[in-house]
């Protein structure tokens, strides 16, 4: 019975009795490996006392009786008594450390492999006894149950950020075990960050501060998990096709932040790198986008779409926009598909300000399109210049002037001119220049019928061709 006791079939070795014995121990390690495997399982816990017993009960009965001996002898019972309860505790130890191990160790498996609930489920089996027989053990199952919970706690949370924020706490905990939860928690910040209502991203947007965080965290994981590479990929993978449905202005801020990081990492810049492609599209789409909200963000959107992309094939369309939109003239850009400013005139402008038709202009001033445009000349004016001359007038029949005669002060009109060469953006002339021609012989001006006052100040009058010789400079 005590060799049966000890769950390796012993006591039927010594009955010679092989086949059980061999039977007994097989018993007993299936059922040690099963709950090794699975100490979750309540059923093989209940079946290994039930084999203990069963098996000791069935040596008990099938040993041969022998006659009482006298007191004294070596075979006493007390010796045999002994020697039972010191074999039973010896097992009973055994049997928690190896419990511990096994609840432990399933429990580890799991965790590592992101199953909480079971190894939860696991260590809920360790116990006081557990804590006595192996403390050690015991300890680090309690740990990595505090751990678990955590993990789970976050699992469970809706908000993104939230959730985050308690995968941060367990990745913080020492009885961490799951490497997916550097990466987990990188999906979910970027997830929140493509969660933003904002259409615009500024410097300061927290939205930006999180995608820092959670490259930052991805960053992390390929150092110290380099397993979980792929993981990592399907996370910036997802996250850059988010940003196919995102506002052309948030991805544009987005865009920027990408590319002017320099991981240490290759994998986040071999993952981030194929998006260059789609850079300048979504740059120019924001430009387009803020025409229908903000213009002066809109010109200033184009200015910086040609200043970074002036050979992209979308150059053409931004330069169209800023000229037909009049924004050149406060946001001028180089756009290199435009002629350069260089040999004998004319050449051809394209005018702000003033409509070229009004003062007749010649045809081959004008330019039609972006493409054959060699000057943008931004014109302000006509606006009063300085003093010409101070004439005097007699007044006419209907009007009364003690002295006899009236004096008028004529100005001249200013015009200012500001050329940039569309091809490189440079400002090539900057002037004023002013026309008129002071005291005509007879001075018109407008009177009512109850108040006929000759003015004292007068623009003086001045001639297409006096326009058109302002911009004379620029056709040679």
């Amino acid at each position: 019975m005590i060799g049966n006791a000890t769950l390796l079939g012993i006591g039927y070795m010594l009955m010679r009795r092989p086949v059980l014995a061999i039977a007994s121990l097989l018993g007993s390690i299936g059922l040690l490996a099963l709950i090794a495997v699975y100490p979750y399982v309540l059923v093989w816990r209940v079946l290994l006392p039930v084999w203990w017993a069963a098996v000791v009960a069935h040596t008990w009965w099938s040993a041969p009786q022998k006659d009482p001996v006298l007191r004294g002898v070596e075979n006493s019972v007390w010796r045999k008594r002994v020697l039972a309860a010191a074999c039973l505790i010896l097992v009973l130890l055994a049997w928690v450390r190896f419990d511990s191990w096994a609840i432990t160790r399933d429990a580890e498996v799991a965790h590592a492999d992101g199953d909480c609930d079971r190894a939860v489920a696991s260590l809920r089996w360790l116990g006081a006894a557990h804590g006595v027989v192996h403390s050690s053990v015991a300890s680090r199952g309690e740990e990595e149950r505090e751990a678990c919970e955590l993990l789970i706690d976050a699992l469970d949370t809706l908000g993104r950020p939230a959730a985050a924020e308690k995968l941060e706490a367990y990745l913080d905990h020492p009885g961490s075990l799951w490497d997916g939860a550097g990466p987990e928690r990188a999906g979910l910040l970027l997830e929140a960050v493509m969660d933003s209502n904002d259409e615009v991203l500024e410097d300061d947007d927290p939205a930006l501060a999180t995608m820092e965080d959670a490259f930052a965290q991805l960053s992390v994981t390929l150092q110290s998990t380099p397993g979980q590479s792929e993981r990592v990929g399907e996370v910036v993978e997802s996250f850059l096709a988010a940003l196919v449905e995102a506002p052309p202005c948030r991805t544009k801020e987005i865009d920027t932040w990408l590319f002017a990081q320099t991981w240490e990492e290759p994998e986040l810049t071999e993952m981030v790198a194929p998006e260059a492609d789609q850079v300048p599209i979504r740059m120019f789409g924001c430009a387009d986008e803020l025409g229908s909200t903000s213009v002066e963000a809109a010109y200033a959107a184009y200015q910086e779409f040609l200043t970074v992309h002036p050979e992209h094939a979308l150059a053409t369309k931004a330069a169209e926009s800023l000229l037909s939109d009049g924004g050149y003239c406060e946001y001028p850009a180089a756009y290199p598909g435009a002629p350069a400013y260089e040999g004998g005139g004319p050449h051809a402008m394209w005018t702000v300000g003033i409509d070229p038709d009004e003062y007749d202009f010649p045809g081959s001033w004008q330019a039609e399109t972006t493409d054959e445009t060699v000057l943008v000349v931004c014109a302000e004016g006509p606006e009063r210049g300085s003093l010409q001359q101070t004439c005097a007038y007699e007044p006419g029949e209907s009007q009364l002037e003690p002295r006899g005669f009236v004096e008028v002060d004529f100005y001249a009109s200013e015009f200012t001119v500001e050329a940039y060469e569309l091809r490189s953006g440079e400002l090539v002339a900057d002037y004023s220049a002013e026309v008129g021609d002071p005291c005509p012989g007879v001075l018109e001006y407008g009177s009512s019928p109850y108040l006929d006052i000759v003015p004292d100040e007068y623009d003086s009058d001045y001639s297409d061709a006096d326009v058109r010789a302002i911009f004379d400079r620029l056709m040679d």
